[in-house]
């Protein structure tokens, strides 16, 4: 099983997608942390043992790197769909199995702060990957911490992570594959539904985010 590091939900600006989670969990983010590499800078917060959530949004004040940045933020569809609201456009696994690098562009060095680690972002392949599944944010990014895990000195707080669940239509039967190959990941699970009209398709794949409130004895879900 892949060990989940952590969930991505993306904003237009990262104050918009501090106030979305902030209202959500009625919880305060981080501080803001920078990745002066990618261009982007963002806010975390524990919700679980061992899982985080990063809410990351393009750096206005930041130069525009030479290359992609991550998540898909430089593509238009992506920031149109930001531009309407903040949501949750990836996750990121300490891969388990080292076949699964043949899909991905090689690992490069990233930093925020003290905290450094090796990413690979996942690249299209004639067979089993092609950019339209990697721009739905189903293909997983993989992370090897090199310093100490972040996660482990963020606030404590009364969360806890249930579940991520990926919604999918039948046309997205196509994808089944990939999700077989891809294994289990821990917290994760893909659903497929029937919906077949057409102005429900353009939401998904619907990504559910189910985060227990253990204060309150409730469920929030991003």
């Amino acid at each position: 099983m892949h060990k989940l590091d952590h969930i991505v939900l993306g904003a237009n600006t990262l104050q918009e997608g501090t106030d979305y989670v902030e209202k959500k969990l009625g919880f305060s983010l981080s501080e803001i942390g920078y990745h002066h590499h990618m261009g982007t800078h963002n806010r975390v917060i524990k919700i679980g043992k061992n899982i985080y959530l990063e809410v990351i949004a393009i750096d206005p004040n930041s130069n525009k790197p030479k290359h992609f940045r991550w998540f898909n933020l430089d593509n238009k569809r992506q920031q149109a769909r930001l531009k309407k609201s903040p949501q949750i456009i990836g996750y990121v696994i300490e891969n388990q199995n080292p076949d699964m690098l043949k899909f991905y562009n090689p690992f490069f060095e990233a930093s925020r702060g003290d905290y450094c680690w090796e990413f690979a972002m996942p690249k299209s392949d004639d067979t089993l990957i092609n950019d339209e599944l990697i721009e739905s944010g189903l293909v997983p990014s993989i992370i090897n911490w090199k310093s100490k895990k972040p996660v482990h000195h963020m606030v404590n707080n009364h969360f806890q992570l249930e579940k991520i669940q990926i919604e999918l239509t039948q046309n997205h039967m196509k994808y089944k594959p990939y999700i077989n190959y891809l294994g289990n990941v821990e917290k994760l699970q893909f659903v497929f539904n029937d919906k077949t009209d057409a102005f429900s398709l353009i939401k998904y794949p619907k990504f559910n985010v189910i985060i227990n409130d253990k204060k309150k004895n409730s469920i929030i879900s991003l």
